[in-house]
């Protein structure tokens, strides 16, 4: 294991440039790709409506179509808001850009997108420009330590973890029936085709500057939710998959925090990792639709929310290690350097669900959190989720979570 750990603060992904691994990649973290088809197939391309996106990092794009003749057209942002392309196309570009470029561990280069009938796309070909070390030292340089400088009493976090109601049948029960679309207990919206339905519990409590208080508004949260469900023989599941037909998150929010890649990059490996040891075997059906690495959205107040994680309310532990470790990232990311998914084999092992590979990072990850300034505050839930990881442990999503946080429940 000692050769393994001394790698994994390598940034770069090695081997970007070999198309079979790209692609493979790109398959693997859910990006729709042809870039191993394309290349014999010119008339293919020359067909289809393509668009190149150059991305340098997460704030800046620009999209150019390709039309047919290889001529190129560049359109402004302006343009695009205009409507010189088509409503909501430029957006989805850009994110799958992104989220493309994300996978081979880079926030920076051009894409080359295909789009296809039904709203659906395809990377044809990418070109990394930027080599991720340079731009994460950058970053590290460029950004003062949130720690130490006044900025803390500036930064929130939040979060909404997702729930499902199941009867003594094995039924799904509405969260809607008992709680109303907004609130901060309340019911999430799930789309199936043109139909749209409510049949998820969520918690949103009110942000607050620390992870103990976060945690205090959660429990209030849970009260206000054991109040409005009046039903105590349904029993309350979470976790990543704990029915096949309703994947649940639990998502992390924060605001006065800037979005990085190099933050996006911890929050993967430091907090999402090391529950993907943990979860339920059921639950890693979940990836990759939902729960890739670098999943977030940014929010109408200014922060961005982290969408990778499954629901943490499976247990309290998981609960507290998550918000204490998300808060540490937040403030001292600038000093986690590892990296170990921006390497082959251990994103190989996150999306297929192979804990025992995962597990060899684990050390090195643990490590490096107990160095952080404050980590004494938060050592013994921490500890004790890195115990869990060395004996193998992983939680178990058929479990109904009211008496993990002390919720009567009907026998």
């Amino acid at each position: 294991m000692a050769r393994v750990l001394d790698d994994l603060t390598n940034y770069s992904f090695k081997g970007t440039r070999s198309p079979q691994i790209m692609d493979a990649r790109l398959k693997r973290s859910g990006v729709p790709s042809r870039i191993l088809q394309i290349q014999n197939e010119d008339a293919v391309r020359r067909y289809t409506a393509r668009y190149q996106v150059k991305v340098d990092g997460l704030d800046s794009a620009k999209v150019t179509q390709f039309l047919r003749g290889g001529i190129k057209a560049n359109w402004s942002e302006e343009k695009a808001q205009e409507g010189v392309l088509e409503d909501g196309l430029r957006k989805r570009l850009v994110k799958a850009a992104i989220r493309a470029l994300y996978a081979l561990g880079t926030d920076a280069g051009e894409v080359e997108i295909a789009v296809l009938p039904g709203r659906r796309y395809a990377v044809d070909k990418i070109k990394v420009r930027y080599n991720v070390q340079d731009r994460n030292r950058a970053e590290q340089h460029g950004e003062p330590p949130f720690s130490g400088t006044g900025l803390e009493s500036d930064i929130l976090m939040g979060m909404d973890p997702e729930f499902i109601l199941v009867s003594k049948q094995g039924h799904i029960i509405p969260a809607s029936l008992y709680l109303e679309r907004g609130g901060a207990a309340g019911s999430d919206a799930v789309r199936e085709g043109d139909e749209v339905s409510y049949p998820l519990g969520e918690l949103r409590p009110m942000p607050q500057p620390d992870p103990d208080r976060l945690l205090v508004s959660m429990r209030q949260t849970l009260r206000e939710a054991q109040q409005l469900i009046t039903d105590d023989t349904l029993q309350w599941k979470a976790g990543g998959l704990p029915d096949p037909r309703y994947p649940l998150g639990g998502h992390l929010h924060f605001s006065g925090v800037p979005l990085t890649m190099s933050v996006l990059q911890c929050l993967d490996n430091y907090l999402a990792l090391p529950l993907a040891i943990l979860e339920d075997p059921a639950g890693r059906g979940r990836r990759p639709r939902y729960g890739f690495l670098g999943d977030y959205r940014r929010q109408p107040y200014g922060g961005f929310e982290y969408r990778t994680l499954p629901s943490f309310l499976v247990s309290p532990l998981i609960t507290k290690a998550s918000l204490y470790i998300a808060y540490l990232i937040i403030m001292h990311h600038s000093k986690l350097r590892a990296r170990p998914l921006n390497h082959e084999r251990y994103h190989k092992a996150y999306y297929e669900g192979n804990p025992a590979v995962l597990r060899e990072a684990a050390l090195k990850l643990h490590q490096d959190l107990t160095l952080l300034p404050e980590y004494g505050t938060y050592s013994r839930v921490i500890d004790q989720l890195f115990e869990y990881i060395r004996e193998g442990r992983t939680w178990d999503e058929s479990r109904d979570i009211r008496p993990l946080w002390n919720i009567p429940a009907m026998p």
